[in-house]
């Protein structure tokens, strides 16, 4: 007896879902990636659009974990990258504080509070490359 084999097109489909969610969610945005025949890094210059509050659909969780709720984020940092290369650069921080409900921008030994769109805002150089969520339900 011999077996047939036969090359049929089969579509399929691979899903992962989160099982629980963590009090703090860090966000590491890819910037860099490696170029094959620069042999170097390279900065990614993609513009990322985020904001403050983020909530976790219910597609990502698993069944357990979406009946759990907690969900919703809110975001209190991000570091940025500064320049063109990525072997250069420069990072700087915002953070909000919450006794002053306001953001601190930090740049090495420059401190001072910013207006809340500053933290989201499209700066020619700037990116996003780290986003600090607190669960906040």
């Amino acid at each position: 007896h011999r077996e047939q084999i036969t090359l049929n097109e089969v579509k399929c489909y691979r899903r992962e879902t989160l099982e629980s969610l963590p009090p703090v969610l860090i966000l590491h945005l890819k910037r860099f990636i490696y170029d094959e025949a620069a042999k170097s890094c390279q900065k990614l210059h993609k513009e990322i659009n985020f904001g403050v509050e983020m909530t976790i659909q219910n597609e990502m969780l698993s069944p357990g974990a979406a009946a759990c709720g907690g969900r919703e984020y809110r975001l209190f940092g991000v570091v940025y990258h500064h320049g063109s290369h990525a072997a250069g650069g420069h990072y700087t921080a915002m953070t909000y504080h919450q006794s002053l409900m306001s953001w601190i921008y930090h740049d090495d030994e420059k401190v001072q509070t910013q207006y809340d769109k500053a933290v989201l805002k499209h700066v020619p150089g700037r990116s996003a490359y780290l986003l600090f969520y607190k669960r906040i339900n």
